[in-house]
């Protein structure tokens, strides 16, 4: 099959983070999204003028115990796993899913591997490694807090899989969050984890929570973007003073009355370092959540793919394809992306 290139993607507008598959403890538990096929993501994002983008699965569950997720919340290792290791089912059945059931929208996704930083590192690397020699591979994708494994762990025992990412030139996109009782997916500790490893490309989740500090870090790493996945719901929480966001006096400075406005200002601010990306289904999000200080969250935010695509066409013409193409082709590819070095 053939390979995606940046050259096939100039000119395109990329959603650099979306999600395919099922989670069954959503389900089970009457939240909001539990999942989404390749072919609704393709529609959904053909009906808004997306012209393709990335992809990886929505959830980690399969190598653990459902009962116990359902039940606590907690992450618990099943003694006869549905799933051989973290996430093995589920990126086995989305790469089975685009290119053997739906081959003929395969030249419109780019789709990732989901990782656990730090559970079976090397049973995760043979299982993507199953992968790889079947179908290309173009990134990682980690999520700490489903994981309920820190991001710090990729400098300890996931350093393979960070390995894995720079000798085969693919990026890693990470979940991240400012909240303080969230103990695995810190915005600092993942820079931290960027700067220790220059040789890999990192792209923090959401904004980088709005951050200004972290902001500021991400634009001074050559290797780190922030993509804006989620920017609705994560505006309409900052304006409504959740305490899952940094304070006012932390937070980036814009006007949170409507996140077309914060678009503009965070891509005319990092017009080199903000990529565009929906969260697709996951620019709602109502679930309960385990934050690793022994509680539990509930989240009740409610957004639609349109008003993540509102955001990048609020942008002018010129940064409008800059934040929605050309720095998307950057991350993903590299120097072999760059039609211009990137500006510090």
């Amino acid at each position: 099959m053939e390979r995606i290139t940046a050259e096939r993607l100039r000119g395109k507008i990329v959603d650099v983070h979306a999600h395919v598959g099922m989670s069954l403890k959503a389900y089970a538990s009457g939240e909001y999204p539990y999942g989404d096929t390749v072919e609704g993501l393709y529609y959904r994002r053909a009906a808004n003028g997306v012209d393709l983008g990335v992809v990886f699965p929505l959830a980690p569950e399969l190598h653990f115990d459902l009962y116990e997720l359902i039940r606590t919340g907690r992450l618990v290792r099943d003694e006869s796993p549905v799933s051989p290791s973290p996430y093995a089912l589920e990126n086995r059945m989305l790469f089975t899913e685009l290119f053997d059931y739906c081959p003929e929208l395969c030249d419109r996704f780019i789709p990732f591997v989901c990782i656990d930083p730090e559970r079976d590192v090397p049973a995760q690397i043979d299982a993507i490694g199953e992968i790889a020699d079947r179908y290309p591979i173009y990134g990682l994708k980690v999520s700490p807090v489903l994981c309920q494994a820190p991001i710090g762990s990729l400098n300890g025992p996931g350093a393979p899989l960070l390995d894995y990412a720079a000798r085969n030139d693919i990026p890693v996109i990470a979940h991240v969050t400012a909240h303080p009782g969230e103990r695995y997916s810190q915005v600092s500790d993942t820079i931290e984890v960027a700067a220790r490893r220059p040789d890999v490309r990192f792209c923090l989740a959401h904004c980088a929570a709005f951050h200004a500090l972290f902001l500021e870090e991400a634009a001074r790493l050559d290797n780190v973007w922030v993509d804006t996945s989620a920017i609705k719901i994560q505006v309409d929480a900052a304006r409504q003073g959740l305490d899952f966001m940094p304070k006012a006096e932390e937070r980036f400075v814009s006007d949170y009355s409507d996140h077309r406005t914060v678009m503009r200002d965070l891509a005319a601010r990092y017009p080199e370092t903000i990529v565009w990306g929906s969260d697709s289904p996951a620019y709602a999000y109502i679930a309960r959540r385990n934050q690793g200080d022994g509680s539990m969250y509930t989240f009740r935010l409610k957004g639609v793919f349109e008003d993540e695509k509102a955001a990048l066409d609020a942008l002018d013409e010129p940064l409008r394809m800059q934040v929605g193409s050309e720095n998307a082709i950057r991350l993903l590819f590299g120097a072999a992306g760059s039609a211009a070095p990137r500006q510090p």
